[in-house]
């Protein structure tokens, strides 16, 4: 579970800002399908984008890169990259 956090630090549906930290774990293939808990076949979802992902109609692939692909009711798709904001440190040129 933290690893995938790790792996993306917001929630991986279409343009939602939602930290990792205050998401849900998805399974791509649902663990009572034979889905296994795993980096693979788990990504962060906020509650809403959980909710809509199993009960709105959509779909949703894991790619093999760790990307999902989410397919609207109406077909039309999105590609979301796991994105991980990671900090910038900077020598502080005083202290050198």
């Amino acid at each position: 579970v933290a690893l995938t956090k790790w792996r993306a630090d917001r929630c991986m549906a279409p343009g939602c800002g939602v930290p990792a930290s205050r998401c849900q774990i998805d399974h791509s293939l649902a663990w009572e399908h034979g889905g296994e808990t795993s980096v693979v076949n788990t990504a962060p979802l906020c509650q809403g984008h959980h909710t809509v992902k199993h009960h709105g109609g959509w779909r949703v692939i894991q790619t093999g890169d760790g990307s999902l692909l989410w397919i609207s009711p109406s077909g039309r798709q999105y590609i979301v990259a796991p994105e991980r904001r990671l900090p910038v440190f900077r020598v502080d040129s005083a202290a050198a």
